[in-house]
């Protein structure tokens, strides 16, 4: 079903775009970023699923990393540490 309706959306998105920006229809040009919008949203980024069977004897090991920090962490990271050494290094 899912497939259906992926293939309608990207025929009706392309069919739009195509009939509005080449052909000047406005309402088509509507159509097609509508559709455009709908694929949009709706392919969000799915998690990923690993199916393997495993062995007698074998083992998983699930891992969670941190996120990376934010350039503003960073920031804030650097200005502790100069503050904490005072305003011109350390004397």
């Amino acid at each position: 079903m899912l497939q259906l309706v992926d293939r309608l959306s990207r025929r009706i998105m392309r069919r739009g775009l195509r009939q509005g920006m080449l052909e000047g229809s406005s309402l088509w040009l509507v159509v097609g970023m509508l559709a455009w919008l709908f694929r949009l949203l709706t392919t969000a980024e799915q998690p990923k699923v690993v199916r393997e069977e495993i062995a007698l004897g074998e083992s998983i090991v699930v891992t969670h990393l941190p996120a990376p920090p934010t350039r503003r962490a960073r920031r804030r990271a650097e200005r502790a540490v100069q503050g904490a050494s005072g305003p011109h290094g350390a004397a």
